[in-house]
């Protein structure tokens, strides 16, 4: 059994497809295409930058979303696919390579995602916070002693064993590196992520009830191959699950270490990262079980 995996925010650079855009014309027409509904150049964009620029998140999203479908539709992969997921984002990716939605809707749907996101939390008053090689049962401790005081965070992102993300206001996350600096905590290291946007957490509940409009507007096909939304951490092939795991997924925690033990529990052999950039390979490797699969870069 084969899964083909897409990145979430954070692969986005300036130039990240100039390897395809130069040599398949079918990539770059692909990526022109989206100039019907949005209303920025995004080959421009990803060819020329500005840097600051693709790192927003409302220009990061469809930067990643088209980069990592024409990754995906160029590959020679000759082997079965038998399940697809998404890390955040690219659960958007994964329901565009099971074509159970179309890919200039979910152009349009990252867009648009992107910028709710972006005009829920003022710039600068919140952020995200990785923290290594701390147990989960610990994490759920310090974060249920920092909510008691009002400083309100949340487990953003599971993403490996000892590679944990939260997201909160700026004091949560202060209130955080202290609690594990004061602490027992010797192996324990913590990393401020540089994100314009938290993501997967309670400042996101107005940008949630907006996406939830616009995905109600979209057609949904039943996906070709099951789907592991992060939310659920389990394949699925209804579009009424998938779209509430959509709206979901905003404001959850996304659970990848989940939906990856899943996959190597029922035989997974080898894994597709289909990003730019290998960080679900990266990601895959901090995994008990891990290491007799194949991890490959398409």
């Amino acid at each position: 059994m084969n899964a083909l995996l897409f990145p979430g925010q954070g692969v986005q650079k300036v130039g990240m497809l100039d390897f395809l855009i130069a040599s398949n014309p079918e990539v770059k027409n692909l990526i022109i295409s989206t100039s019907e509904v949005l209303d920025f150049d995004l080959l421009d964009l990803i060819s020329n930058g500005p840097e600051e620029k693709i790192n927003l998140t409302e220009y990061a999203q469809p930067a990643i979303l088209a980069s990592s479908v024409a990754i995906a539709r160029s590959s020679d992969i000759t082997e079965k696919i038998s399940f697809t997921a998404g890390l955040s984002l690219g659960e958007y990716s994964a329901l565009v390579y099971a074509e159970c939605i179309d890919f200039k809707d979910a152009i349009r749907l990252v867009n648009n995602r992107g910028r709710l996101m972006q005009n829920a939390v003022p710039e600068g008053t919140a952020g995200m916070l990785v923290i290594l090689n701390m147990p989960l049962s610990e994490i759920a401790t310090m974060i249920e002693k920092i909510n008691e005081f009002g400083k309100i965070i949340d487990f953003s992102t599971d993403n490996a064993d000892g590679v944990s993300v939260l997201a909160g206001t700026n004091s949560a996350i202060e209130n955080c590196i202290n609690y594990i600096e004061n602490g027992d905590f010797r192996r324990v290291k913590t990393q401020l992520i540089k994100m314009s946007v938290p993501s997967h957490c309670f400042l996101l509940e107005s940008a949630q009830e907006e996406l939830a409009k616009l995905l109600n507007q979209i057609d949904f096909s039943t996906p070709k191959i099951p789907v592991l939304p992060n939310v659920l951490a389990l394949p699925t092939t209804d579009t009424s699950a998938i779209k509430e795991a959509l709206i979901s997924q905003l404001c959850s925690t996304v659970r990848w270490r989940e939906s990856i033990e899943y996959l190597i529990k029922n035989d997974l052999k080898k894994i597709y990262d289909a990003g730019p950039e290998k960080t679900i390979i990266s990601m895959a490797r901090k995994l008990k079980d891990i290491e007799k699969r194949s991890l490959l870069d398409i």
